[in-house]
């Protein structure tokens, strides 16, 4: 889940993704392993972005869960759902001695220079006072 808001708590991520796990007459229902939320900061301009980790199990739920889910509001903001691929710099193949003749690529379209800091123990429950300020009043939750 790419571009979540960052009020968004655990709770709210499984709430979310619960009723799409759910399988049909034919489809087999799914199983939220696990759920990591992660902030991406970039180091030269200080811009944050939230995304979260969801481990599903089995791989057709979450592939369901994905084209169900894809571009829907959680907590008033659409998101991005997409599958999670792990890639490694060393399998960049622009990165080796020779460069390929037909490779009309002008960068690299990576962003450099991330650091990635995992808040999910923070986003596990809301806190009960949180106080809200602004308009000349004061709220408490």
């Amino acid at each position: 889940m790419k571009r979540i808001s960052p009020s968004t708590l655990v709770p709210d991520i499984e709430c979310f993704i619960t009723p799409a796990l759910k399988g049909g007459l034919f489809a087999k229902s799914g199983k939220l392993e696990n759920i990591t939320v992660q902030i991406v900061k970039e180091t030269e301009t200080h811009k944050s972005e939230c995304n979260a980790l969801v481990s599903i199990e089995p791989a057709i739920a979450g592939k369901r869960v994905i084209k169900l889910l894809n571009r829907k509001a959680l907590n008033g903001k659409p998101i991005n759902i997409s599958e999670y691929h792990f890639r490694h710099r060393d399998n960049d193949r622009r990165t080796g001695r020779y460069q390929l003749a037909n490779d009309r690529r002008r960068q690299d379209r990576r962003r450099m220079g991330l650091t990635i800091s995992d808040i999910t123990a923070q986003r596990k429950s809301a806190s009960l006072n949180q106080s809200v300020s602004g308009w000349n009043t004061d709220i408490t939750l």
